[in-house]
């Protein structure tokens, strides 16, 4: 004879040992609960759930005793302490121990109340003598910070949907009564000291930082406001990086804010690494933003011996330099920004090489950019220069805009040596393709006597009336020409009319002067 569960005396039916009583079943909805939270309590529990769909009755009492003792049905949990459960919170994965710390995210029996089940969590969450809470609480286990709940989904960490992240276990030994996601339960912003360059991993990602979009703006903050330490500690991680940083699209703004703050000893280092080598040095001025990274090196030069070094290199690819247009505004900023004392070896070395410069596409653009912005003491060396080349650069593609260049000044003296350098040329040059432009050039020009060019030209007119390009020069010579000097033209147009109506090219003047009848 045995005491049923009901209470009374009697023989147990065996059919009903077999099925459990509801209490049982509540029993083991918390063990299951539990087991998702934690992992197994210890061996025994772990076989007799493993081999058995039943746990003993002895050990669901225990669990229960358990379950009183962390405040689940208890009043007054804090009167007792805590059973030691070290073995029962951890177990081995992959070389770690896996405990509370999980930040697991159950879900809840149906058979307790909403509150009842935050209680539990709130006091079990960082519980004071659980080891593991001294464990690194960052580190994540398989699922890394998810965990499981009782239909064996993964289920996101509190943390995920408040955007913040666990910080140091050390912070969160307060009472239960607490917030889950405040400061003092171990929920911190991931923050970061902008000034704080003591950080290795940050000083090995400088270079990194310094070309992405984002983090050059950083940088660049803590160049302008930071410490001379700071300040520092950044050159020291770049400056062996120099010449890639002036030529990355963000990392030469991060360049032009180092150099403002740097120090005479720290810029002569720059100035080193970037003129050592001349080719790379010319690869930095011809790029987009090389160019402006060097300017910047340039506003920085203050010592003698810094602005003679740098121009000594400037000399040796002067010629170089001019055959780019990003180059050229290095030369011409040299010009602008140091005296003419400081200059004059860049400046002899562009005028022993002007014709050469001139015939390159953008050497006649900087030759053009010294004349018209330069200084007199720059600006007259190169116009004797240009004058003394006058016949072969007006016959090249590019020299001859040069050319045209000095007639747009409205020089008297620049047209009266220039003229006597194209006299008796004028026929020869008015048959060129690029030379014809030249020559209208100069009778447009209020400072050239015009008649003086067209008495010239009739002594071939004949040939220049059906050149290809001659005969727009003659066009240009009605055009300008006075009534005696117009007649003169007419009179040599009517006798070489039958020809030109045979000839493309004399057309186009019979057609212009509207003398096709």
């Amino acid at each position: 004879m045995t005491t049923n569960q009901n209470g009374g005396d009697g023989d147990v039916n065996p059919e009903e040992t077999s099925q459990p009583s509801e209490s049982q079943q509540l029993l083991r909805e918390r063990l299951q609960a539990y087991e998702n939270m934690y992992g197994s309590l210890d061996d025994h529990y772990s076989r007799g759930i493993g081999s058995s769909p039943f746990v003993p009755f002895s050990d669901l009492q225990a669990l229960q005793s358990d379950f009183r003792r962390l405040g689940v049905s208890d009043p007054n949990p804090r009167q007792q302490p805590l059973r030691d459960q070290r073995r029962s919170n951890q177990f081995p994965l992959n070389g770690r121990e896996r405990g509370v710390n999980e930040y697991y995210y159950p879900l809840y029996s149906q058979s307790q109340t909403e509150q009842d089940w935050i209680n539990l969590r709130q006091r079990l969450w960082f519980r004071k003598d659980n080891p593991v809470n001294g464990y690194d609480a960052n580190k994540s286990s398989n699922y890394g910070s998810y965990g499981r709940g009782n239909n064996g989904m993964l289920v996101p960490p509190p943390y995920f949907y408040h955007n913040k992240v666990p910080f140091s276990p050390s912070n969160t030994h307060n009472s239960g009564d607490q917030s889950l996601w405040s400061y003092s339960r171990g929920y911190v912003p991931r923050t970061r000291d902008p000034f704080n360059m003591n950080n290795s991993r940050d000083l090995d990602n400088t270079l990194s930082r310094a070309k992405n979009r984002v983090d050059s703006v950083e940088l660049q903050n803590m160049t302008a406001e930071g410490s001379r330490d700071t300040i520092d500690k950044i050159f020291d991680e770049l400056i062996s990086h120099v010449c890639e940083l002036m030529t990355d699209p963000f990392g030469h703004q991060v360049f032009q804010r180092l150099m403002e703050k740097c120090t005479m000893e720290q810029i002569t280092r720059v100035l080193d690494i970037v003129i050592q080598q001349p080719i790379e040095f010319v690869r930095i001025c011809g790029d987009l933003h090389g160019t402006r990274a060097v300017q910047d090196l340039i506003r920085c030069l203050s010592s003698e011996e810094q602005i003679s070094h740098f121009v000594v290199t400037l000399c040796h690819v002067a010629l170089l330099l001019s055959k780019n247009t990003n180059a050229n505004d290095v030369i011409m900023f040299c010009f602008s920004h140091f005296s003419p004392s400081q200059t004059n070896g860049l400046l002899d070395m562009i005028v022993q090489n002007c014709y050469q410069v001139a015939i390159d596409h953008y050497g006649s653009c900087l030759l053009q950019q010294c004349i018209g912005k330069s200084r007199p003491e720059i600006r007259e060396p190169l116009i004797r220069e240009i004058i003394t080349n006058a016949m072969s650069l007006c016959v090249d593609q590019y020299g001859n805009y040069v050319v045209q260049y000095l007639l747009e000044l409205d020089n008297f003296q620049v047209a009266t040596a220039l003229s006597r350098f194209l006299r008796g040329n004028y026929v020869q040059l008015s048959c060129d393709k690029y030379g014809s432009h030249a020559v209208q050039k100069c009778l447009e020009s209020r400072q050239f006597n015009s008649r003086m060019i067209i008495n010239e030209l009739l002594t071939d007119i004949d040939s220049l009336l059906v050149n290809p390009f001659g005969n727009y020069v003659i066009q240009t010579a009605w055009v300008v020409s006075q009534n005696d000097m117009r007649s003169e033209l007419l009179y040599h147009i009517n006798r070489n009319h039958p020809l030109m109506r045979c000839n493309r090219y004399g057309r186009k003047i019979l057609e212009k002067l509207n003398l096709w009848t």
